[in-house]
């Protein structure tokens, strides 16, 4: 995990020697903070009638959106929702999702996003955790074992208004739980202050009436935060998806739809997109990539083919979203990865040695992130907060920290940062954080399972979990089984796409794992699939099933194999759908992989829809 403690003192009996210039990127002054719901109000005050945000048909104003989200805020009140109590929410992507976050940070709140499709088990692990004891909700029959209060996203007061305490700028405005290596994720606590900075207009980006942006990303990503709020924290509109898994088709469609402007992509979809040409002619001007490695020809691509400009937003969820953010330059792209550009305001960067000093510009150091930036720290877990949070011996205001992010890095001419690779086993999956310790903590609980490891490999354009098991003796655990045991605890990116069987896991000369050689293991056999093989029968199956063992590059495909068993992934669906139309004349929606996962299932339904042209 980023920050897995202090780091050990030096090994040498001659203290370091002291610092006589502290080397820091530090952005200008700030503007002094406000809260985002305070943001948004203020904009539903000048301009009410205005757009706040559109999904498909659906629109609300701003001052129906500032109604709706008052009466909630005076229900929730009632509840005992005040500054710094932490709130469920656990609805679709939808206008009531917005209105669930503006009235619990109106009741002074923070909401807890438990996002729709994931385990049941793990959201409830994470309403457990933060001391959640109010859920906003839509679903009388989501998260049975939750025993608190449940209030409808559309409840009203019931009695005399309660008296509110106005929450302030250190207050929280949300919790975002990420990956543990222990197997217990994290509750990041993060105030008002810390995430304001990345949505103010005229800091990386000038925003306002006008503007269109779009919302794609799941509440529990916190880039969410930029797109929710850098439009109605500035008066623009936001366009939400639909309410359907993320696709490259999808986020077309919605662009075009609504004429976005401004648009957060993870690289992986904005790597296709550049590629496909699937947003060319869009007319969106301005594109901010995130949450992995960017690919310099894919920048340089989209720079000339789509005439928008493309910025990279860095940061963890420790740090307010982004630390780092700029336009590229043509003399960005000399670099690969290129860099993340410059702190935001209230922002410090400093890269570090192993002592915590400072390295000279463009050696190889730690990344550490300081400033009003920092989140106040893992909710309910002081000793992991002191462990990662470690006072900042460089900075001349007392109490200041530093975040250990994990993340190795170096400063370049003209002091840019750029971002080259990780100090620990943290991963990032279709933008999303991972922590391979976590998924081997899951699977080790499996049975029929000694040992496991799970390291990250490249497959094509995206970025996949290969996990390596020592079955116990005896055992032949199955793909099928392990897949379903871990869908049971784990969102989907966090799902191996492959699995293999070891005697034992390799080693380096300290005892321990070798990750690098599991990396390059070629010739590990997978493990069984564990479902009877049945072989396609009509033609329309003995063609699906020829697709997919092409598409997937695997010996034979039954019937009843399940698609992401044998190793698809949100990258290599849509693949497959451009060539199932290309041999069959169907039209797929994007969702039919994922409703229907086998060839059977997908058989069936191309033929009772009538897909077929």
């Amino acid at each position: 995990m980023s920050g897995v403690g202090f780091l050990p003192p030096p090994t040498t009996t001659t203290p370091p020697e002291p610092l006589t210039a502290p080397a820091a990127l530090t952005a200008p002054a700030p503007e002094p903070a406000r809260c985002l719901h305070d943001l948004f109000a203020a904009r539903a005050q000048a301009a009410p009638d205005a757009i706040a945000a559109v999904q498909g048909d659906r629109s609300i104003s701003y001052g129906q959106l500032r109604e709706r989200s008052l009466a909630l805020a005076a229900a929730l009140r009632e509840r005992g929702v005040g500054p710094d109590v932490v709130v469920g929410l656990h609805l679709p992507r939808s206008i009531e999702l917005l209105v669930g976050v503006l009235g619990i940070q109106e009741a002074g709140g923070a909401y807890l996003p438990l996002w729709v499709g994931h385990p049941a088990e793990r959201l409830q692990h994470m309403l457990d955790l933060s001391g959640a004891t109010v859920l906003v909700t839509d679903d009388a029959a989501a998260l049975p074992a939750f025993t608190g209060a449940r209030v409808p996203v559309d409840a009203v007061a019931t009695g005399a208004p309660v008296e509110a305490r106005r929450p302030t700028p250190d207050h929280l405005a949300y919790v975002i739980y990420t990956s543990g290596t222990t197997g217990t994720p994290k509750g990041v606590a993060v105030p008002h202050r810390a995430a304001e900075r990345i949505v103010r207009s005229g800091h990386y980006g000038t925003w306002g009436p006008g503007e269109v942006f779009l919302q794609s990303c799941p509440l529990s990503f916190d880039a969410s935060v930029f797109e929710v709020f850098g439009a109605l924290a500035n008066g623009a509109t936001l366009a939400l998806l639909p309410d359907q898994r993320v696709s490259a088709e999808a986020i077309a469609a919605t662009v075009r739809a609504h004429g976005v402007t401004t648009a957060w992509l993870t690289p992986t979809l904005f790597n296709r997109m550049v590629d496909d040409g699937g947003l060319d002619g869009a007319g969106v001007r301005r594109f901010v990539v995130g949450g992995e490695v960017l690919s310099t020809p894919h920048v340089a691509k989209a720079l000339t083919a789509l005439g928008a400009r493309v910025s990279n937003g860095y940061g963890p969820t420790e740090a307010g979203v982004f630390v780092c953010c700029q336009d590229f330059t043509a003399d960005d792209l000399q670099y690969s990865p290129p860099p993340v550009g410059r702190p935001l305001p209230d922002t410090v960067v400093r890269v570090l040695d192993e002592h915590l000093r400072p390295v000279p510009d463009g050696a190889e150091g730690e990344l550490y992130l300081g400033g009003g930036a920092l989140a106040r720290g893992y909710h309910g877990r002081p000793a992991l907060t002191a462990a990662s949070f470690v006072p900042d011996p460089h900075a001349t205001t007392p109490g200041a920290r530093l975040y250990r992010s994990g993340d190795l890095a170096r400063v370049l001419p003209g002091g840019l940062v750029q971002v080259l690779g990780r100090a620990d086993d943290q991963v990032k999956v279709r933008g999303n954080r991972v922590e391979l310790g976590e998924v081997e903590s899951a699977l080790a609980t499996s049975p029929g399972v000694e040992r496991a490891a799970v390291v990250d490999r490249v497959r094509g354009a995206e970025k996949v979990l290969v996990a390596f098991v020592v079955p116990t003796p005896g055992a032949a655990p199955t793909v099928t089984a392990l897949r379903a045991r871990l869908a049971a605890d784990l969102p989907d990116y966090m799902v191996p796409s492959e699995f293999h069987r070891l005697d034992a896991l390799p080693l380096t000369a300290h005892d321990k794992l070798d990750r690098a050689a599991l990396r390059a293991d070629t010739t590990a056999p997978a493990l069984e699939l564990g479902s009877r093989f049945v072989q396609a029968a009509s033609e329309l199956e003995l063609t699906l099933a020829a697709l997919w063992t092409d598409v997937l590059d695997v010996p034979s495909v039954g019937v009843d194999d399940n698609y992401f068993d044998l190793g698809g992934t949100s990258l290599t669906v849509p693949e497959l759908h451009r060539r199932i139309h290309e041999e069959l004349g169907a039209r797929l929606p994007a969702t039919a992989l994922y409703e229907h996962p086998t060839v059977r299932a997908l058989a069936e339904s191309i033929e009772s829809t009538g897909a077929l042209l």
